[in-house]
């Protein structure tokens, strides 16, 4: 409990999804006033709140314009930007999600005086330099320091937990593949002519737990201009997370190595679809690894015994 921000008025953009979720639920928890802003008709929430009746107000919004951002922001004592995607579409392109809402929202919250604004971005996105989507994240956080200086910016690793579509989409792969994908491995050079095929070369992630982000979020919401790194316990490649994710249905299944440039031959066809399963952008991603010493460092400051993806998994999958 956060008795600082108990009673605040919140507004929370993007608090329909994963992370937002949580977020809420959270902020339930702190006795906050929350409004989630969304796009969507559905006003009706699909996910649980520890909350009082009336303590969660679902607005939407059709377009960001000022007078929109005005009216929804007007009195807040904080905002949430949480709003992100993953792979472009026609109408939600990484520059118009990344850069230009929160280019809009951030100077809404500086125009109508809110305290503090609290921005989710990504890690190692200043090294993924090839990557479009790190290129707008990277852009998104300059715009939104530019526009609130005193801003807080949050860079989590890959976030699982109850609802994430990290873990859950490996777990329904193993529903009806027998197979399941290692991109990156193995690493191919060549020597001469000769190819060098490595196979201890491998993707690595630092997992973050749901509670243990949204716990560091509100925990350090009312700070000034700082960024966070935020990783988890524990440095892991693709195979050691499938290993947990089956050992929890008791499964067996095929791990199977797909190089890097085979990676991007696949994506060519599987980004055409209306959800994309991997997409040329990702795997450039993923040539990264997303791992951060600070990052758990930092987590460890505000947030007590931070879980692993083993201790938690078999609570959700």
């Amino acid at each position: 409990m956060n008795e600082k921000i108990s009673g605040k008025k919140v507004v929370v953009f993007g608090g329909r999804g994963f992370i937002g979720s949580h977020l809420v639920n959270l902020l339930c928890k702190n006795s906050c006033q929350v409004d989630i802003v969304t796009r969507s008709d559905n006003k009706k929430l699909d996910f649980f709140l520890g909350s009082e009746p009336g303590q969660v107000s679902v607005k939407k919004i059709d377009k960001f314009s000022e007078n929109q951002l005005d009216y929804l922001v007007k009195n807040a004592d904080l905002v949430f930007n949480l709003i992100g995607i993953l792979y472009e579409k026609k109408k939600k392109t990484f520059s118009e999600v990344h850069v230009n809402i929160p280019r809009q929202i951030a100077s809404a919250a500086k125009r109508n005086g809110v305290r503090n604004f609290i921005h989710l971005s990504a890690l190692n996105i200043e090294k993924s330099i090839s990557s479009l989507y790190s290129n707008s994240k990277l852009l998104g956080e300059e715009v939104v320091k530019e526009k609130f200086p005193n801003c807080v910016i949050h860079r989590p690793s890959v976030v699982f937990g109850k609802r994430d579509s990290f873990t859950n989409f490996f777990l329904s792969m193993s529903n009806f593949s027998p197979f399941l994908p290692i991109i990156g491995t193995p690493e191919i050079k060549k020597k001469g002519l000769i190819p060098i095929l490595n196979f201890t070369k491998k993707v690595r992630f630092q997992p973050i737990y749901v509670g243990d982000l949204v716990s560091f979020m509100i925990n350090t919401c009312l700070l000034k201009k700082k960024i966070f790194d935020l990783s988890g316990p524990t440095v892991q490649s693709f195979d050691e997370i499938f290993d947990i994710i089956l050992h929890c249905k008791k499964r067996k299944r095929i791990y199977l190595p797909v190089p890097f440039f085979l990676a991007r031959i696949l994506a060519l066809f599987t980004e055409i679809m209306p959800k994309p399963l991997l997409t040329r952008d990702q795997v450039r991603l993923l040539e990264y690894d997303n791992v951060s010493s600070k990052g758990f460092e930092n987590l460890k400051q505000f947030v007590k015994n931070p879980s692993s993806l083993k201790t938690i998994a078999e609570t959700y999958l």
